[in-house]
């Protein structure tokens, strides 16, 4: 798709302001891929003069990534691959250095490529979603969060207006000491065709030792909620990290195929390496390695009714992804 910003918008008021969402996210990808190099640029300057984090006020950010899951072979037989990517932009506002508030908005594309199987359940599934996040201290014991999201789940060519599902996570924590937060939290995460998914979350910050650090974190692009990750600060520069979630994810699939307007779900447990550089302070690039585990296929049609169940085996995947602050 060609960047044409200004063409583009005149075309969209001339025809009354009607677009897609889709639309909307191709025209902001290729804005994005035209805009990465000046945005690495101005980054590398904005962060030189942020020797310790971001200041008050606005602060803009921006991240992407893309993985690769190898070859799982199915227990029904067939295999499978995946290629998945995201961009991500938005606006962060520091009160302080313990109280904020953000916004974003990013859109993703996770690309199945399955073989050996008479048919296919679904091919590339889009996501577009947006989101607010803040951060409460209310004193210098406790503190609070709370995370809301919408987002659509769909394969290509599918209504997406029948894919709209959204998430809540609220928590807070109490500072037993310089190294140590701990405290209760929420979930609720809505499911197409399916009930609200309701779960605890420990929320923790834990610095074990000056290098060491237990926390509470989210996965790639925070896909579907908190996990589990220890990191390791090596240096000013260099960072590694293992971290741990559970993910389930349900897409409404296209007017085609094994069960049209249906239900497709994907569910494992990855565990991901992780090693990163900091090039300055709010920009950094992530190289990952990790594991699938217990991978679970379901397709439903549109009344709910299971149409193919499957599990596949354990499998590797790889990737990239980075993040700049400016």
């Amino acid at each position: 798709m060609e960047f044409q910003p200004l063409e583009d918008f005149f075309q969209w008021l001339e025809s009354g302001g009607v677009i897609s969402l889709r639309s909307f996210a191709e025209w902001l990808l290729a804005a994005m891929k035209k805009l990465l190099p000046a945005i690495f640029v101005f980054a590398a300057g904005a962060a030189l003069a942020q020797a310790n984090g971001p200041p008050a006020g606005w602060s803009p950010f921006a991240r992407g990534g893309s993985v690769y899951h190898f070859d799982a072979g199915l227990d029904d037989g067939g295999e499978f691959s995946i290629h998945r990517y995201y961009a991500e932009g938005g606006l962060a506002y520091m009160f302080r250095k313990d109280r904020m508030a953000s916004f974003s908005a990013g859109y993703g594309q996770d690309d199945y490529h399955f073989t050996g199987m008479a048919t296919e359940p679904w091919n590339n599934i889009e996501n577009i979603r947006a989101g607010v996040f803040s951060r409460w201290a209310f004193n210098n014991a406790w503190t609070a969060f709370a995370v809301g999201s919408v987002r659509t789940y769909a394969e290509k060519d599918a209504d997406l207006s029948d894919a709209l599902t959204g998430a809540m996570f609220v928590g807070a924590s109490f500072r037993f000491s310089d190294r140590l937060s701990l405290g209760p939290g929420l979930g609720v995460v809505g499911q197409l065709e399916d009930d609200p998914r309701y779960f605890p979350i420990l929320v923790i910050d834990w610095d074990i030792t000056d290098r060491l650090k237990l926390s509470t974190g989210g996965g790639m692009a925070g896909t579907a909620g908190p996990g589990l990750s220890l990191n390791y600060e090596a240096s000013s520069h260099w960072n590694f990290g293992i971290a741990g979630r559970y993910e389930k994810k349900r897409f409404r699939l296209a007017d085609r195929g094994v069960a049209p307007n249906g239900v497709g779900e994907d569910q494992s447990i990855p565990i991901v390496g992780s090693v990163g550089y900091v090039f300055y302070p709010g920009t950094q690039i992530t190289g990952l390695l990790g594991v699938n585990l217990n991978g679970k296929l379901k397709v439903e049609n549109g009344n709910g009714h299971s149409l193919y169940r499957d599990e596949y085996g354990n499998s590797l995947f790889s990737g990239i992804k980075v993040s700049v602050r400016f």
